[in-house]
């Protein structure tokens, strides 16, 4: 399925020996369609080359220590896919190199400081190149941003506008050591201010005070009156935040602005599974701010890096198939009434559901060409919308209902 323009490849996953870049390659290697050229690619030939072997797959030697590899990567394919973390420190020399190279790139990130530089740097020549650059298309932060998509897509169909969506998810996992580690590199080099931000990602935004109150993350539990329960703020609800207003920002810039209301405010809370009452939630809720504390000191980093799982390591196959991921986002329209968007996620959200949703960005980025003027560092659904909709109800693990509440 190569292109004419000469690149070797469809696609290549880089980070491919990792933790989570072998479930994606194992991933990939089950659905790709029959003729698409797909190469691993990472720094460690041995165990890539044993497995691209085991797997049927070309790969690609490449070390963010070595630009030129890393530039020959991204110029030898259409679609580059990485799992690569921490992106702040891994990242700048890939997203560069495809950049320039006019490739379109996913990856799997949550940090916001970070995708913020990049959209600074690359966002404008992207845009006329054609080039698709989509951060954040897994677990961060797909789920919230298909759920708006679709939900504002609903509202202008019935002539109407959201006021506000409210996600509630129900999650059981585990942490892989490439998570951990970015979540430590973010607080050890990102201020409170940046990650305060709720217009973190749109750069130039001038906020007023107003504003910035208005749209501050949740601090503290609240009842779920649809769910009859006491919720907890979900700990990735700020970077899901920042994603929800980027794709609002760039509709609208882009002159097909999504049915949000003025104010319009997105928040995410989490199910306690330890009862339902506010106390169970309320020592839920000190028990996470107690750990970002924690996350804000040297001394605390240094004993999650003790005690939590080294990059490359991950939760046992038990656990993964044994995981939840869940999420119920209720919207209130503009004529009173409100509906939901019910989104269940089969296995584990860190691991499984993260690696489905790179996997199917990747295979619809492959079916788009490059259209001068319609890139950029975009959102999953900014970038393909309607068609990663499909692709993640096709694969019958990724269920997307748009039900009237």
């Amino acid at each position: 399925m190569s292109d004419h323009d000469g690149r070797r490849f469809d696609l290549v996953l880089f980070g491919a020996t990792g933790f989570t870049g072998q479930r994606a390659a194992r991933r990939l290697a089950e659905v790709r369609p029959d003729g698409l050229t797909v190469a691993l690619a990472g720094r460690r030939e041995g165990p890539l080359r044993e497995l691209a072997g085991e797997l049927g797959m070309d790969m690609v030697v490449a070390d963010v220590g070595d630009r030129a590899s890393v530039e020959d990567m991204a110029r030898s394919t259409r679609v580059l896919l990485s799992t690569a973390g921490p992106f702040a420190i891994h990242g700048d020399p890939v997203v560069d190199a495809c950049a320039a190279a006019s490739t379109h790139y996913a990856d799997l990130t949550g940090e916001v400081p970070w995708m913020r530089r990049i959209i600074e740097r690359h966002h404008a020549a992207a845009t006329g190149s054609g080039a698709l650059l989509v951060p954040a298309s897994g677990f961060d932060s797909a789920p919230a941003d298909l759920a708006v998509y679709l939900a504002s897509a609903y509202a202008a169909e019935q002539g109407l506008h959201l006021e506000s969506g409210r996600t509630v998810y129900r999650l059981r996992g585990g942490l892989n050591g490439g998570t951990l580690a970015s979540v430590l590199h973010i607080f050890e080099s990102a201020t409170p201010r940046e990650l305060a931000d709720p217009f973190a990602l749109i750069p130039g935004h001038v906020s007023t005070g107003e504003e910035r109150r208005l749209q501050r993350d949740p601090q503290w539990p609240e009842f779920d009156g649809v769910g009859g329960r006491w919720v907890v703020p979900f700990f990735m609800g700020p970077i899901n935040r920042r994603v929800v207003q980027r794709s609002a920002h760039l509709r609208a810039e882009r002159g097909a602005p999504m049915s949000l209301g003025e104010g319009f405010r997105y928040d995410e809370f989490q199910s306690v599974s330890s009862g339902r009452g506010w106390l169970a939630a309320r020592t839920t809720t000190l028990t996470l701010g107690a750990g970002q504390m924690l996350l804000s000191t040297a001394a605390g980093r240094a004993l999650f890096r003790r005690f939590g799982p080294s990059p490359g390591e991950g939760p046992s196959e038990r656990v993964l198939s044994g995981g939840v991921t869940r999420s119920t986002t209720h919207f209130a329209l503009s004529d009173g009434r409100t509906i939901e968007v019910r989104q269940d996620m089969r296995g584990d959200p860190g691991n499984a559901a993260t690696v489905r949703i790179l996997v199917e960005t990747g295979l619809a980025l492959v079916q788009r060409p490059l259209v001068a003027g319609e890139g950029g560092v975009l959102t999953p659904t900014t970038a393909l919308g309607d068609e990663l909709v499909r692709r993640l109800r096709a694969t019958g693990e990724h269920s997307l209902d748009v039900l009237e509440s």
